[in-house]
């Protein structure tokens, strides 16, 4: 990971949380993935990765997102997403079609209710 993006861990039940914040490039996306899938025991139900403060994603960035939800996905774990309505990031997620991998909400609440 580089000094550009933040990643900040935190369980709530039985869902991970993975918060990030500043720029997702391709100097940050490798480590970022693997570090949040080490960060999600096989007993968790699922992840939600809060990108309300990411000011930037790039295609690497967005490669990393679609990995996780495979692996999550191959292990019957959920993703999903939080990206802030009318920001960069979420009209990214929206141009690639995402919520197709993966649910996307508007607020961490919302994501988290829907995984419980």
């Amino acid at each position: 990971m580089t000094e550009l993006i933040e990643l900040d861990i935190e369980e709530h039940g039985e869902v991970v949380v993975a918060h990030l914040k500043g720029e997702l490039d391709i100097a940050g996306a490798s480590g970022l993935g693997d570090s949040i899938n080490d960060a999600v025991p096989t007993s968790a139900r699922g992840l939600v990765v809060d990108c309300s403060n990411l000011d930037f994603i790039d295609s690497s960035g967005i490669a990393m997102l679609f990995g996780l939800a495979r692996r999550l996905g191959s292990r019957r774990q959920e993703l999903r997403v939080v990206a802030r309505e009318g920001k960069p990031v979420a009209r990214v997620l929206q141009i690639v079609e995402f919520d197709r991998a993966a649910p996307i909400h508007e607020t961490l609440d919302e994501a988290l209710a829907q995984t419980n």
